[in-house]
């Protein structure tokens, strides 16, 4: 992601100025408008940019909450470095895993927050970016993915998604349809497919939800065995690699 091209000047800037402030105080003499307090201020987690939010306007703030599902908000977040370019948070959110819906997750230990880009945000030092991942399940940083803590907007949210061709399930009768895949190609995501467990993860007449790892992905489901017109559906996650599919057949 790119890095705020007046954050070098400003930190310099505000170095400077406290070092100055703070020797003209020592000498009894600090300049007209110049203070300890403003010269070392702190920068904010950008600003409140919706209802219902928490953390931002905060420095290091202990909860951030985006204000709508439980994976806009985390919680016990323990910073470090927090005034350098880039400052660390370690807390509890909720990770979704591959293929299911948020409501079958619960929120787990382990959360990575990033604050970074490092500027101002309505006259006042400001992180105006801000991420969270799980580093446990295999999730990295990636900088140009975040949302801006300034004005609301979601950055990098929005990866291309390519449509492949079915592919048959080996030693099974089901077939993949819909496949959906990102930052994957469709010959990888159609090889793994074809030797998916998914196919033994298919109980008739019952909702489910199954947890499965192939070749480093983790995969879910969800949807039901019985309903013809709903094919029960698959998803695969590594990082920032996603495929989707739905198996038909019996």
């Amino acid at each position: 992601m790119a890095v705020d091209g007046h954050r070098g000047c400003w930190v310099y800037g505000l170095v400077l100025a406290g070092a100055l402030a703070f020797a003209a105080a020592v000498a009894g003499n600090a300049p007209a408008g110049v203070s300890l307090g403003t010269a070392t201020s702190v920068p904010m987690l950008g600003h409140i940019w919706a209802p219902y939010q928490k953390g931002y306007g905060q420095a290091r703030p202990v909860t951030v909450d985006n204000g709508g599902d439980p994976t806009g908000l985390v919680r016990r977040i323990r910073w470090t470095g927090w005034g350098n370019s880039r400052a660390i948070g370690i807390g509890i959110s909720t990770y979704v895993w591959p293929g299911t819906v948020t409501a079958d997750n619960r929120p787990t230990s382990g959360a990575r927050v990033v604050a970074f880009h490092l500027g101002t945000c309505r006259g006042r030092p400001s992180y105006n970016a801000v991420v969270w991942y799980f580093p446990k399940y295999g999730d990295t940083f990636h900088p140009n993915h975040y949302i801006n803590a300034c004005t609301g907007a979601y950055v990098g949210f929005s990866p291309k998604t390519v449509s492949c061709p079915n592919v048959p399930i080996t030693d099974s009768k089901r077939i993949a349809t819909q496949i959906d895949v990102t930052n994957v190609s469709c010959v990888t995501a159609s090889r793994l497919i074809a030797h998916s467990p998914a196919a033994r993860f298919v109980p008739p007449r019952r909702w489910f939800v199954w947890h499965f790892m192939q070749s480093g992905f983790r995969c879910g489901s969800s949807g039901n065995g019985s309903d013809p017109s709903f094919p029960i559906g698959f998803g695969c996650g590594l990082d920032n690699q996603h495929f989707y599919f739905r198996l038909t057949g019996k």
